[in-house]
């Protein structure tokens, strides 16, 4: 992060990963990592990507929230996590699905930014859900590839945001306003290749897609 920082690049956030315990399963692991989220690496819905920009390309569905204020170090209080939280949306997050180690180390999955690439947020600016209860479905050319139905999107981002705040506290950093959340799948890693449109819709609160095709790029 240093280096990528030396570079030019900016933290516009972080991200909290394995939360699911499909995703702890998939990844060998039993609890949470955080990786950072690079202003390089958003992207707009409706992007067009080349699968050769990445490494074994795989994304997730999930919901991501904007913040309008710091987040207090290592904060558990359901209330002042959601007055901290503007903006809720679906995401597409963007992985490179590489796992080296034979046992799937968690040191690895931690030293390569726990497989983030980036993400793909929507030209909406949506506010809060009208309702508490969300459903969320993945869609590779049409077709339904994963489905979460009737959680709560208040319980999902207070538990990520407080898990991710004790995380970031122990490493000597905290949430800021303006930083994007992503919140954690809620459904497996899908793999995707060449010639695919993804979707990430939620039940009257907006969608995200991105198209990928080897022949095309961010850059053109």
């Amino acid at each position: 992060c240093r280096l990528r920082e030396k570079r030019g690049e900016t933290v516009a956030g972080y991200k909290i990963g394995c939360t699911s315990p499909i995703i702890q399963q998939q990844l060998g692991i039993d609890h949470p990592v955080f990786g950072r989220l690079f202003a390089t690496e958003r992207h707009d819905s409706g992007v067009e990507l080349s699968t050769k920009q990445f490494a074994d390309l795989a994304i997730e569905g999930e919901l991501a929230v904007r913040l309008s204020e710091d987040v207090p170090s290592d904060c558990g209080d359901r209330d002042r996590i959601l007055r901290c939280v503007n903006r809720v949306f679906p995401v597409i997050e963007l992985h490179n699905h590489v796992l080296r180690s034979p046992n799937r180390a968690v040191s690895e999955l931690i030293a390569n930014n726990a497989l983030h690439a980036g993400f793909v947020v929507p030209h909406l600016d949506l506010s809060l859900p009208l309702s508490d209860d969300l459903s969320l479905r993945i869609t590779l050319n049409g077709d339904t590839a994963a489905e979460v139905t009737g959680f709560r999107w208040r319980d999902t981002v207070v538990e990520a945001i407080a898990d991710l705040s004790s995380l970031l506290a122990s490493h000597g950093l905290s949430l800021k306003a303006d930083h994007f959340v992503l919140t954690g799948s809620l459904a497996e890693l899908i793999p995707v290749s060449s010639e695919t449109t993804v979707e990430v819709s939620t039940l009257n609160h907006g969608s995200v897609t991105a198209t990928f095709d080897c022949l095309t790029s961010a850059n053109g």
